[in-house]
């Protein structure tokens, strides 16, 4: 995923905002990247909540956590990651400032077997005292 790939500027309806997820997860997931993580984004602007996000697989067909997730077939490059993670961030913040509201999660199913259907959970977090 490049910076060519980052998250369009149009993105403003929470259905935008849904597919615009759903896509960099398809697209990072494409090119081996593998979740069942979380990750927590600082943002300096006051007015900005902090956020982390957690991705967990999901079993086909199902709501329960896999026991075995998928693995990729080889270790993502750093830049990989560092990307997907810069994507996701800046999807957060276009999210956020276009009136998307978190504390919530998504549910996304993939007709394909062999792409893991992935449940996205959101948590606005309290701000950091310097």
């Amino acid at each position: 995923m490049s910076r060519a790939q980052s998250v369009p500027l149009w993105m403003a309806a929470p259905e935008e905002f849904r597919s615009t997820l759903k896509m960099v997860l398809s697209t990072a997931y494409k090119n081996d990247r593998r979740f069942d993580r979380s990750w927590t984004f600082r943002y300096p602007d006051e007015d900005v909540p902090d956020l982390m996000v957690e991705i967990t697989h999901l079993e086909k067909g199902g709501t329960e956590e896999l026991l075995n997730p998928p693995r990729p077939t080889k270790p993502p490059e750093k830049a990989v990651v560092d990307d997907f993670r810069d994507v996701l961030g800046d999807l957060l913040l276009k999210g956020y400032r276009r009136g998307i509201e978190f504390d919530r999660s998504w549910t996304f199913r993939y007709p394909d077997a062999d792409h893991p259907d992935l449940m996205v959970e959101v948590t606005q977090l309290e701000k950091r005292g310097d």
